[in-house]
């Protein structure tokens, strides 16, 4: 039985019960429709754009479109598709938005075509909805309690063989979950690319997507990549820019704050689908799982209010590197490095730790069982990852 998405309780206890729009936007086949059917107190009351019948009726009027809706939220999904479903959204909120509480979900597009825009300002609340994690749950826990809290619904070696997307997670096989990575893939190439973006060489795109998973990790060089593809650097460069959009790449920029000599231009390179690394390259979906959970309990906190949290990573110009710096309303609050058996605090984790003072400080551990362990000289906790990630969400 599918449990409860993390954001369900925020949708229904902060969007809609403040009678604004809640926007749930996230990768395809992340689970955005099913989790905001699961608010709905009826089924004629879920309306899907790509349904003829319903674009129709919503392309001459949104009332009359709705017309057959019943009590209880509604959710308009893949609307974005329509050009003008801003205004539409806008009109029909104006009018009737005290009396429906709305729920629009679509893919990254939505995320994508809602920035830049002040027509909806103060009408919707925006929500983010990530790939399942170890400790997905539908009560989430706080930022001050991630080093305490301790739940386990999905384990750690199933989040590395499968990744996180609820059909190959829940299915359980790993040739299935390739497939399944493979099949998504191909329709972002073949579709949801081209709706942002007039790619004629879906070849040289695909080949740039291929060449991805072994740079997770690492500083992105476009210069690299665009020699590689046979592609212009503004291509290479607008391309990416695309898979960031679609939620299939995320980028986490370099810290500068109160340091000196950091590095203050490429990014770090991540994926949502973990299943597309090679599973030989186990430490880099190690790296790239823990920056999933610590991108989805950032997003999450923001979204739902908690505070402003960012995820950045800090490395010098020299080379001295942590991998991960969550930042807390601007300040540094905790830094995160990735091992697999080094249970001694890294000498730049201590470094950084006292240049940058954050709250706290991790070492992450690939151990079979539980192990903690507290270093107090230089303030760092030793964690096994699977613990560490039972305390996120």
């Amino acid at each position: 039985m599918l449990r409860p998405r993390y954001l369900a309780r925020s949708l229904a206890e902060d969007a809609l019960a403040k009678r604004k729009i809640a926007f749930v936007s996230g990768p395809r086949q992340v689970g955005k429709s099913t989790l905001a059917r699961s608010l709905l107190k009826s089924d004629a009351n879920y309306f899907l754009y790509d349904d003829g019948g319903f674009r129709r009726k919503w392309a001459k009027s949104p009332e009359d479109a709705l017309a057959g809706r019943e009590l209880g939220p509604i959710v308009l999904d893949e609307i974005h598709k329509d050009r003008k479903w801003k205004t539409k959204l806008k009109g029909l909120y104006d009018k009737s938005g005290e009396k429906i509480p709305i729920i629009v979900t679509g893919s990254a597009r939505l995320d994508l075509y809602r920035k830049g825009s002040d027509s909806l300002l103060g009408r919707y609340l925006p929500y983010r909805l990530h790939p399942f994690t170890v400790a997905e749950t539908a009560t989430p826990p706080s930022p001050a309690q991630i080093l305490d809290h301790r739940h386990v619904s999905y384990p750690l070696a199933d989040l590395l063989a499968l990744g996180g997307f609820p059909e190959p997670l829940l299915g359980g096989k790993e040739l299935e979950a390739r497939r399944w990575s493979r099949l998504r893939i191909d329709r972002l190439v073949l579709e949801d690319s081209r709706d942002l973006l007039n790619i004629s060489d879906a070849n040289a795109l695909h080949t740039l997507i291929e060449l991805l998973p072994e740079r997770v990790g690492s500083l992105l060089s476009i210069n690299s990549l665009y020699e590689d593809v046979g592609k212009a650097y503004a291509t290479v460069r607008s391309w990416l820019l695309v898979l960031d959009a679609l939620y299939f790449t995320f980028t986490i920029r370099p810290y500068a704050g109160k340091l000196s000599r950091t590095l203050k231009a490429e990014p770090k390179l991540y994926l949502f689908d973990i299943t597309h690394i090679p599973a030989e390259y186990r430490g880099k979906r190690l790296e790239n799982l823990t920056a999933l959970h610590l991108l989805k309990a950032c997003q999450f906190w923001t979204d739902t209010a908690q505070g402003e949290y960012d995820l950045r990573f800090v490395r010098t110009r020299d080379g001295r590197e942590v991998d991960f710096l969550v930042l807390a309303d601007g300040k540094p609050w905790m830094l995160v490095e990735c091992k697999s058996g080094a249970k001694e605090p890294s000498n730049q984790l201590c470094r950084f730790g006292e240049m940058l003072k954050p709250k706290y400080q991790v070492q992450l551990v690939l151990e079979k069982k539980r192990y903690r362990r507290e270093y107090p000289a230089c303030g760092v906790t030793v964690l096994d990852y699977e613990s560490f990630f039972s305390g996120l969400l």
